[in-house]
């Protein structure tokens, strides 16, 4: 029976951990765990939550993505219970290439806007059905399927890989995402830190999905969460780990979503609404030019490691199809031969 281990139990180490061979003994160890008080360090229970194409993504990329639709959209129609469901995205933009949309004619009811669905200033626009998750619904939802398969969860902190060798696992797998800059033996340097201010609003009547990006990082959101609030964003700034939120940011996502729907949002002004909070989140990714998404195997310390992190606010988008790459990544290793023992010196098997 392989034994495998995975550090970070966020979405990422958890579908991770349901793709892997039903017979092998799977831990998934963390600081951080599903069903735990909600806490912005915990970067999966402070997601946006949905699943949205990224536009600039490699083929590999893609067809991580669209895997994990195929898999959300799945337990949307089967498991109400998850957290997840379906429902109609808008996407407005006023920047970009409509060719590019790669995800075109691949996910359900995609079309493109007419000109007069759009709103002024708006180049081209799309709607689809998607997925909106509920983090603090469907983490410890899916922490229960995984224990039922006999995946083990433990807490946990270690300050280096290499403290985990003694657990005699096969394969390790690195799904710690922010946790790979602080980690000695990895100090991933090109991970950066996009802080997105949002807000959240109790709203009865308002049930769909709202994009808007433009010129200068733009960005306007309203995801409906299906149990009468919505998360209205956002502000974002590369490279900050702030925490707080901007008091003036938060009266001007309120605004932007009121220029934008304003047959939703009739007052542009926050006061106006049953507001809940802020929701500061920060999020690690990998740029591009820097490589992207890392999904990559290496030996480190004699164990048989494999990196999976980077994908910004995209973890939900990523999670099921990455954790397949991850999978093969295993099975790679696992069907790899030992190497024989030199002349005079004993095998280790």
């Amino acid at each position: 029976m392989a034994k495998i281990t995975i550090l970070g139990a966020g979405v990422t180490g958890m579908t991770i951990a349901s793709q892997l061979p039903k017979d092998a003994d799977v831990t998934i160890l963390g600081e951080f765990l599903p069903g735990d008080p909600m806490d912005q360090r915990y970067v999966s229970q402070w997601a946006g939550a949905i699943w949205l194409g990224v536009h600039d993504s490699t083929p590999r990329e893609q067809e991580m993505q669209l895997n994990s639709f195929s898999e959300l959209w799945r337990i949307a129609e089967r498991h109400p219970e998850s957290g997840i469901r379906q429902i109609e995205m808008t996407e407005v933009m006023d920047i970009g290439d409509p060719a590019k949309v790669w995800y075109q004619g691949k996910v359900p009811g995609f079309r493109f806007l007419t000109p007069s669905e759009l709103p002024p200033g708006a180049k081209w626009g799309t709607k689809f059905q998607t997925v909106v998750i509920r983090p603090p619904i469907f983490l410890p939802w899916y922490r229960k399927r995984l224990e039922q398969r006999g995946i083990k969860f433990k807490r946990t902190y270690v300050k280096a890989l290499r403290d985990l060798k003694g657990l005699g696992h096969d394969v390790l797998i690195n799904a710690t995402a922010f946790g790979s800059r602080n980690l000695l033996d990895v100090q991933e340097k090109r991970i950066v830190s996009m802080r997105q201010q949002n807000i959240r609003i109790r709203k009865e009547g308002y049930n769909r999905l709202y994009i808007r990006r433009g010129v200068d990082g733009y960005y306007s959101t309203a995801f409906a969460r299906g149990d009468g609030t919505i998360y209205i964003g956002g502000i974002k700034n590369l490279g900050s780990h702030d925490f707080e939120p901007n008091l003036e940011h938060r009266s001007l996502i309120m605004r932007r979503q009121h220029e934008n729907q304003p047959e939703a949002f009739p007052s542009p002004d926050i006061k106006d609404y049953d507001f809940i909070t802020d929701h500061v989140g920060v999020y690690p990714f990998i740029e591009s030019q820097n490589g992207g998404v890392r999904v990559e195997k290496e030996i480190l310390h004699g164990q048989k490691v494999i990196h999976a992190y980077g994908q910004e606010a995209g973890g939900y988008t990523f999670s099921f199809g990455l954790a397949q790459q991850v999978s093969g990544y295993v099975q790679d290793f696992l069907r790899e031969m030992p190497k024989p023992a030199e002349p005079g010196i004993p095998s280790k098997l």
